[in-house]
């Protein structure tokens, strides 16, 4: 085996581990209760055009490779993930910051939140 293979080889396995962990964390957060995870991933994906069956074979960690589109797919709604995630912590800082109005720790996770969702907001367009 060249050292080419193997190198192309190590990126598939860790795209796909680090696509098994995307899934997770959407299907996780997605899911709302005890026996809702088919249903939260029929959800996840009919929104990002994923196929049931790859979204629960990466989430089991039976997929052993990944296309790059799926991949790029899937990262893409990781990131739309990761900025709801964002959005919330801020409404709550928001929520917090008016129930108690001066509280400089609070601004200064408000600019961190802001800081964070920037970067986010930098990843996506990088990917398209």
């Amino acid at each position: 085996m060249s050292e080419n293979q193997i190198h192309e080889r190590g990126i598939k396995a860790m795209s796909t581990a680090v696509a098994a962990e995307y899934v997770k964390k959407m299907v996780a957060r997605e899911t709302a209760g005890n026996g809702d995870v088919e249903n939260a991933v029929r959800r996840l994906a009919r929104k990002h055009g994923l196929s049931f069956w790859q979204i629960m074979h990466l989430r089991a960690g039976r997929a052993k490779s990944i296309t790059v589109d799926a991949f790029t797919t899937i990262r893409r709604a990781y990131l739309e993930y990761c900025e709801a995630e964002i959005r919330a912590l801020q409404h709550e800082i928001q929520r917090d910051r008016d129930r108690y109005e001066s509280n400089d720790d609070l601004q200064h996770l408000e600019a961190e939140a802001q800081a964070l969702a920037e970067k986010v907001r930098l990843a996506r367009e990088r990917i398209g």
